[in-house]
C-alpha cells in the first residue's frame, strides 16, 4: 500500500521553501572522525556513496558533491520545487555526480549499491512516527557494513521549557494578527527579567527569535515538532538495528555549555555513560543532538584513534585548551600558525619539537574531545589572501547569481545582504579588485569593501 506523508507536513514543504543552508555537523570529512572516535572506520568520503534524506534545495549536498567528484551523491526530498532548484544549481555549476529525487522516503528505492554516508539533518523530529521509523529502517537496510548515518533530533528535557512558549504563541495568534514572530516578541515583552522565571523564559524567546521567521515555520512552529529523550532515541535506533557512536561533533558528547564544576560532578557517573548523558542533558537544558550511528553488526571497536590520528588534518577549535602542558601549548601554537588552513597531524607527530609523541597525540585527542581542536579526514589548504581577479567557484557563483547563501570552504553557509549579491555575482575572474571596488561603491556604498573582501578570502570563498 502506498504511504503518503502527513498532509500538514507535505503542505508546508510544498507551499513554503525551506531556507537554503548547509549543515557543517553533517560534513562527512568531520563525521568520519566522530565515527573513528566511536570505534568504526568508515569509507573515505572522497570515494563513497552519500545520500541525504530531506535535502531541500541541495545546499548541503552540492558543495560536498563538488568537493568529491569521484563519489556518488543522491538527494531526496518531498518538495518538488526544492528538488527543481537543486537540479538547476547542479546544472549551472556543472556538477554531474549527483541525482535529486522528489519522493517520500517510504517509497524511495536508492538502488543496490550500499550507502557509506546517510545524512538526515532536520528530519527525524519533524515527521510523523511512521516516517521516523522508516528513516531508521532505511539506514539499517542500506548502510554498508562500515557505513554511518548522521541523524539530528530535538531533545528533551531542553524542549520541555520551550514548548509552553510555543503553545502560548499558538493560542495568542487569533488575537495578534496571526504572525508568530510578532506574537513571540509580544510574549517576550511581557516577561520580567528581574525574576528567575522571566530571565529563563526571556532567554528562550530570544533564542527562538534568533532563528528567524523562515526557520521557525519549520522548527518550533512546524506542523510536527516531536522532541524525545536521548534514551528514547537510542531505544528506537536499537530496535531498528542501529548503534550510536557519538555526537557528530566530538566536543559535544558533553555539552559545550557545561562549566568545569558541572563536568567535575559528572565524573562521578563515569562508569555509567548513559546516566551521565542524561544528567548532562538536564544540566545544560540541551535541545538538540546530531549523532552518528552505524549498523548494530558493524565492526565497532575495530579502530584505534591513536593509530588513525596521523592521517587527520587539524585546525583550531572554538574553545580554549583545557590542558596547559608543554605539548598542548606547542600543539596550539602550531595550529594558530597554520590558520586559517589545516595542519597534518602526522607532521606534528613527526616534527622534532622536543615533546614525546605520545604526549602530543594525547594533547590532540584531548583537544578534539574538548573543543580546542577540530579534526577532519582530509586537509584544507588555500590562500587566505584575495586574488587580483577574485573568482568564486562555479557553485558559489551560481548561488550568488540567485541571491542564495554561499557555502564556505568549511561547509558553513553565509547569507549576504541583497545589495552584496551583485558584487559576488561579478566575481567570475574577469574583474580586478579595483573593478569590483567600483561596483561595490555603486551597489553597496556603505560596504567597507577591502575588509569584506579579505574576510571572504579568509573563509576560502575564492577558487
Amino acid at each position: 500500500m502506498t504511504q503518503q506523508a502527513d498532509p500538514a507536513v507535505r503542505a508546508l514543504y510544498q507551499n513554503r521553501r525551506y531556507p537554503a543552508m548547509s549543515h557543517p555537523l553533517s560534513d562527512p570529512a568531520v563525521t568520519a572522525v566522530a565515527a573513528a572516535l566511536g570505534g568504526l572506520i568508515p569509507a573515505h568520503p572522497a570515494d563513497a556513496r552519500i545520500v541525504e534524506i530531506g535535502c531541500a534545495s541541495g545546499h548541503n549536498l552540492l558543495p560536498l558533491a563538488r568537493r568529491w567528484p569521484a563519489s556518488r551523491f543522491t538527494g531526496v526530498d518531498l518538495a518538488e520545487g526544492a528538488i527543481a532548484t537543486a537540479r538547476d544549481l547542479a546544472d549551472a555549476a556543472g556538477i554531474r555526480n549527483v541525482e535529486f529525487f522528489a519522493a517520500d522516503l517510504r517509497e524511495f528505492d536508492p538502488g543496490p549499491e550500499p550507502i557509506d554516508y546517510i545524512i538526515a539533518h532536520g528530519f527525524f523530529s519533524w515527521v510523523p512516527d511512521e516516517a521516523k521509523l522508516a528513516l531508521l529502517e532505511f539506514c539499517k537496510r542500506y548502510l554498508s557494513p562500515t557505513g554511518i548515518a548522521t541523524v539530528s533530533f530535538n531533545l528533551h528535557p531542553g524542549w520541555t521549557l520551550r514548548q509552553p512558549v510555543i503553545e502560548l504563541v499558538r493560542q495568542l495568534l487569533p488575537v495578534t494578527g496571526g504572525d508568530p514572530v510578532e506574537t513571540l516578541k509580544l510574549v517576550g515583552e511581557t516577561l520580567d527579567p528581574e525574576t528567575p522565571h522571566g530571565r529563563m523564559l526571556g532567554w528562550i524567546v530570544e533564542d527562538m527569535l534568533a532563528k528567524g521567521a523562515d526557520i521557525l515555520a519549520f522548527d518550533d512552529f512546524g506542523p510536527v515538532n516531536d522532541p524525545c529523550t536521548f534514551p528514547a532515541f537510542l531505544q528506537l535506533a536499537a530496535q531498528a538495528g542501529l548503534r550510536w557512536l557519538g555526537e557528530s561533533d566530538p566536543a559535544e558528547n558533553l555539552p559545550s555549555s557545561l562549566g568545569g564544576k558541572s563536568r567535575a560532578a559528572l565524573n562521578q557517573l563515569a562508569g555509567h555513560p548513559l546516566h551521565a548523558q542524561l544528567a548532562a542533558d538536564f544540566a545544560s537544558a540541551r535541545t538538540f543532538r546530531s549523532g552518528v550511528l552505524c549498523r548494530s553488526d558493524a565492526p565497532v571497536n575495530g579502530s584505534n584513534p591513536g593509530a588513525l590520528l596521523p592521517a587527520w588534518s587539524l585546525r583550531p577549535g572554538s574553545r580554549p585548551a583545557a590542558d596547559e602542558s608543554a605539548a598542548s601549548t606547542a600543539l596550539h601554537a602550531a595550529l594558530k600558525a597554520n590558520a586559517p588552513g589545516t595542519i597534518h597531524a602526522g607532521d606534528l607527530l613527526d616534527s622534532p619539537t622536543g615533546h614525546d609523541t605520545a604526549r602530543v597525540a594525547e594533547a590532540i585527542l584531548d583537544g578534539i574531545t574538548g573543543g580546542s581542536v577540530r579534526a577532519r579526514v582530509e586537509p584544507v589548504v588555500f590562500d587566505p589572501r584575495p586574488p587580483e581577479n577574485p573568482s568564486l567557484n562555479p557553485l558559489a557563483l551560481a548561488c550568488a547569481r540567485r541571491s542564495l547563501p554561499v557555502v564556505d570552504i568549511w561547509h558553513t553557509p553565509c547569507a549576504f545582504p541583497e545589495a552584496h549579491y551583485p558584487i559576488l555575482a561579478a566575481m567570475d575572474g574577469t574583474r580586478t579588485i579595483a573593478d569590483l571596488s567600483v561596483l561595490a561603491s555603486a551597489h553597496a556604498p556603505d560596504l567597507a569593501f577591502a575588509p569584506w573582501l579579505a574576510h571572504l578570502a579568509e573563509r576560502g570563498f575564492f577558487a
